[in-house]
């Protein structure tokens, strides 16, 4: 005979917790060597939805967002000037109206993980603050050869930090996803965390230098792609990334200081560079993922 009590509290015990539902939203140029493993990798994170944005591709990134059911919505964007806070505010706008608990940017070249610890906070706004950096391995782009990276985690140094947020109606975010403008009582986390692929291959960093024509048009600047594009204009592109590459193969086998500042003179601020000079027995790890 069934005992009715016991076969109730184990049914109890093996329900599932209500399954959250994420949209996310990315915008993307020119990213068709990675662009497809993102998308993939960002569903089996668990977002169910995803507002795509193809600021004007001349690859086959907006054909293979298009290839997944899970890209709801494709905005064409022909704007030339890397107008980022209004082209993800926009769709930011438009993940409202899919009555998501969550909402996150995502940058092309970004691999998102935890997402499901977002469930922990009640708050409007979760601050994400652990990112993983991956440098070159070599001059063509192989995700699964580009499996280590720097971890800064446990050093006393900020990160840039992404949002993930609650649906706000009237939301603008700003310029790198980095917040939102209106103020909002937040949480701040390391649980939910980023893969982070800025340069990748020759090809690919020499595109990106010209993020820096981009922003000009409209007044605006960043001091890391102006270091880069001079690097291109100067003609030494292909020699500084040459360089990279092989510190980054170097700092893999053996860890030094020297190798470090090398490395990262080619992403850091002088904030970060400062810190390291300063502390020269302070590494950042070396990890790798996937394993």
């Amino acid at each position: 005979m069934t005992n009715i009590s016991t076969s109730y509290s184990f049914n109890k015990m093996l329900t599932l917790k209500p399954r959250q539902k994420i949209v996310a939203t990315i915008l993307a140029k020119n990213e068709e060597d990675i662009i497809g493993r993102m998308i993939e990798h960002t569903v089996k994170q668990g977002v169910s939805q995803i507002i795509f944005t193809d600021n004007a591709s001349t690859d086959r990134t907006r054909e293979i967002a298009a290839s997944y059911p899970e890209v709801v919505e494709i905005i064409d964007e022909p704007g030339n000037d890397h107008n980022q806070t209004k082209w993800v505010t926009r769709m930011a706008r438009l993940a409202c109206k899919h009555n998501p608990d969550w909402i996150v940017h995502l940058d092309a070249d970004e691999l998102w993980c935890g997402l499901q610890n977002l469930r922990h906070f009640d708050t409007p706004l979760v601050r994400c603050e652990r990112m993983y950096l991956h440098p070159p391995i070599s001059w063509d782009f192989d995700i699964n050869k580009s499996r280590f990276y720097l971890d800064f985690d446990h050093l006393p140094i900020p990160q840039e930090c992404k949002i993930a947020h609650r649906p706000i109606p009237d939301v603008v975010i700003d310029h790198g996803n980095h917040g939102i403008s209106s103020p909002c009582s937040y949480s701040t986390t390391t649980d939910v965390y980023r893969h982070h692929y800025p340069i990748r291959s020759y090809n690919q960093w020499e595109r990106k230098c010209l993020g820096h024509e981009a922003l000009q048009r409209r007044g605006a600047s960043c001091e890391r792609w102006e270091m880069w594009y001079n690097y291109m204009t100067n003609q030494n592109l292909g020699t500084r990334f040459t360089r990279l590459v092989r510190i980054w193969k170097l700092m893999i086998e053996d860890p030094q200081p020297e190798l470090l500042h090398g490395l990262m003179e080619f992403w850091a601020t002088e904030e970060v560079l400062k810190f390291f000079r300063n502390n020269t027995d302070m590494m950042p790890r070396v990890g790798e993922w996937p394993k």
